[in-house]
């Protein structure tokens, strides 16, 4: 058993460290959620092959409270292999939040404006949970659930993440939970939804050019910024308005 599984069970567990969910919590919510997305709210899959088999940061808009568990259930692996990535004062700060997701979810606590120890504690976390074989963790470079369903800038510590953690980027774009959960709603309605995951990015060719590490994190944040919008809808529906208006 992992360090960070082993201090899970022997109960050596603060409210601001990491949730590790147990095995069968988290095959539990996984079936759940294979059920929810085939039967309440059918799920659309596109891009699973782009997936890599070793460790890497899956990196998505953010609108709505499924939508991690939307990204788990379109990557078609286990749940128990995913850490999400949370902010603190959300997910370890409220005891109700905490104790409802902690036997499910893995999750990591960051804060919103992290100092240099939280932050150093957070990435070195991160670390250990990448060094097993096929892990991945789930971050949300907006930092915060989109109000509209729109995607909002990136923070600059999706650059920082990914630049200190050396696996490659996957971009998705998950289209339809704004409609069935949307923030400041806690009922889901029933509607369909698609996952897109785009090919996966690797941080040294995308930094070859930087000449500092505040330019290696900007790069990133506008290539990944770049890439998720071109798996978005409304982009594909210009980019074939376009096709059809050169032809013409």
């Amino acid at each position: 058993m992992s360090d960070i599984y082993a201090e899970r069970m022997s109960g050596r567990h603060k409210s601001d460290s990491a949730f590790w969910a147990p095995a069968l919590g988290s095959a539990a919510f996984e079936g759940f959620c294979r059920m929810f997305f085939t039967c309440y709210c059918p799920l659309t899959v596109e891009g699973r092959q782009h997936l890599p088999d070793e460790p890497f940061l899956l990196c998505s808009n953010h609108s709505s409270h499924i939508d991690s568990a939307a990204l788990m259930t379109a990557s078609g692996r286990s749940f128990h292999n995913f850490a999400l990535i949370g902010a603190s004062d959300y997910f370890f700060r409220s005891s109700s939040v905490r104790w409802s997701v902690s036997p499910f979810m893995n999750v990591i606590p960051i804060e919103r404006r992290p100092g240099a120890k939280s932050l150093a504690c957070c990435l070195t976390t991160c670390h250990r949970f990448l060094q097993q074989t096929g892990r991945c963790l789930i971050l949300y470079p907006e930092g915060t659930r989109s109000p509209d369903g729109e995607m909002r800038a990136f923070k600059s510590g999706a650059g920082l993440f990914a630049n200190e953690l050396r696996v490659p980027l996957v971009p998705a774009y998950i289209e339809g939970t704004h409609r069935i959960l949307p923030k400041g709603h806690s009922v889901p309605r029933p509607g369909p939804l698609t996952v897109r995951f785009g090919e996966a990015l690797v941080v040294a060719a995308l930094c070859a050019d930087a000449e500092s590490l505040r330019d290696r994190r900007r790069f990133v944040v506008e290539h990944l910024a770049r890439k998720i919008r071109l798996l978005s809808p409304g982009y594909q529906a210009r980019e074939l308005v376009a096709g059809i208006q050169q032809k013409g």
